[in-house]
């Protein structure tokens, strides 16, 4: 019983002088700012700071909208003041106000200017909200269908079937979304027969929001590619692509194999390239690109990959999706996000978007955010063969080619390949086997196109890791519900 009372007394005088620690109890919790990663798009920084019982500090933050999240490099508190290193060469520097929940200070980015923040103290992270608060703020919890509204943005819109909105199965996976099963889901979107006929939100999304479509927007690249080639502007595919970079000449592997802009469409270029692991692993080669003083560089001196030849095998590399950026900077004489806006989105009516550079160079393999209607709309487009409202946007020519499956992804499978920068699979369903057209981005976001069924599928997630699919409506979501419910 003596030690008893003895370990009992330790631990209350342990947890009394660590709740004494300076800044402990006040600066260890949840922080969050905005602030406007791209422009028109105001995103969530939230950070969170722990001490142990040895009194040293840790922390982890999260970017939501950009699927950002890691640990916190290094946190250092001395009494009021507060240094934070991000990571990348991010870090924050600030102060404990007196009112202990407000933190000021400011937050240097490498090659951005510096911006000062205040943090307030938060019970919750910003993506832990409900799916979906009504008027009074309480969380939604039973799916009512509502037809999308039109808003003049060019899309005729129209009522789900009855048949469809009796559903059992889609409206059980709607009511699991709202009681919080799919915790990453942003938007949910269905046009069939070039109509609108579905539209839900939820969690951090919204008709007007723009969102990250991560690497979707290698699709979108293509179409670009696509559009340039009928100008008459790129008039070869089996032209190196090299040739397209003279200012790197230097850059490039000795005797090594030229490969051209078809296999770099087809991502088959046969380079010594690493992204088949996480992003979270330092050795995984878009990161280190992205890291990296000269994008174009980075990629055109990696070496030839020792086994393979070009055209040989399908290996995902974004380093390539960046190349095909320059090339239509070569080109056309516009980096990507200009000529978009002349050509592609123009066309579609899109003029609210952003597109993130690394460098001054434009991310054409992950960069362009895009509002959910908008991103529907290239779905559609695609669809009706590069038309879009009666208009002729991409060539019919180039719809076919670029969407045909030309490598299959893995050895030996055929029911999912890729063409140039789009993905191709096969639903198999109760009701058939249906080929998919599609593009993939980070995160889940998934842009699916069903020829056979006149159908265009749009989700977006903000999820950074989705391990078991708790968090996204994932491929089997939607070959197994909701390709069924509209066949």
């Amino acid at each position: 019983m003596k030690s008893i009372n003895k370990y009992c007394k330790f631990i209350w005088v342990f947890l009394l002088t660590t709740s004494c620690l300076p800044g402990g109890r006040e600066v260890a919790g949840i922080w969050h700012t905005e602030l406007e990663t791209v422009p028109g798009l105001k995103s969530a920084l939230d950070i969170q700071l722990s001490q142990d019982i040895t009194g040293k500090w840790s922390g982890r933050f999260e970017i939501p909208e950009l699927m950002a999240a890691s640990q916190l490099q290094a946190v250092n508190v001395q009494d009021s003041m507060i240094e934070l290193n991000l990571g990348g060469g991010a870090a924050f520097k600030g102060s404990l106000y007196d009112d202990k929940k407000t933190i000021k200070g400011v937050l240097n980015i490498p090659n951005q200017k510096p911006e000062n923040l205040t943090f307030t103290k938060v019970p919750h992270w910003s993506a832990q909200v409900p799916a979906r608060a009504g008027k009074n703020g309480q969380p939604v919890k039973s799916w009512i269908y509502q037809p999308p509204i039109v808003t003049g943005d060019g899309w005729p819109v129209r009522p789900l079937r009855k048949s469809v909105a009796d559903s059992e199965p889609l409206n059980e996976l709607f009511e699991q979304t709202l009681l919080g099963k799919f915790h990453g889901l942003d938007a949910f979107l269905v046009a069939q027969h070039g109509e609108l006929i579905l539209e839900e939100y939820f969690y951090l999304g919204g008709r007007e929001r723009l969102h990250s479509i991560q690497s979707a927007t290698k699709s979108v690249t293509s179409l670009l590619f696509g559009i340039a080639r009928e100008q008459g502007l790129i008039k070869n595919l089996d032209e190196p692509l090299k040739s397209y970079f003279p200012q790197y000449s230097d850059s490039a592997p000795t005797n090594a194999s030229s490969p051209t802009l078809r296999h770099a469409l087809t991502m088959s270029a046969a380079l010594d390239w690493k992204e088949d692991i996480p992003y979270s692993n330092p050795e995984n080669d878009a990161v280190r690109m992205n890291q990296s003083s000269d994008l174009y560089k980075y990629v055109l001196s990696k070496k030839p990959d020792p086994v393979d030849k070009p055209g040989s095998r399908f290996e995902y590399n974004s380093g390539l999706s960046i190349l095909l950026g320059g090339v239509l900077l070569h080109t056309t004489g516009k980096p990507a996000d200009n000529y978009a806006k002349e050509t592609l989105f123009q066309a579609l009516g899109i003029n609210h978007f952003a597109w993130t550079s690394i460098g001054g160079k434009i991310h054409t393999g992950g960069g362009l955010f895009l509002r959910p209607r908008d991103l529907l709309k290239i779905g559609q487009m695609v669809l009706d063969s590069g038309r879009w409202n009666g208009r002729q946007v991409v060539s019919k020519t180039w719809i076919r080619e670029s969407t045909a499956f030309i490598l299959p992804t893995n050895q030996g499978n055929k029911d999912f390949g890729y063409g140039y920068q789009w993905w191709r699979g096969t639903a198999r369903t109760p009701t058939g086997a249906f080929p998919v057209i599609y593009a993939a981005g980070y995160g889940g976001q998934m842009l699916y196109i069903v020829p056979d069924l006149d159908l265009v599928v749009l989700t977006l997630h903000h999820n950074p890791t989705d391990n078991d699919g708790s968090h996204s409506i994932t491929w089997k979501k939607v070959e197994s519900i909701v390709i069924p419910a509209f066949s």
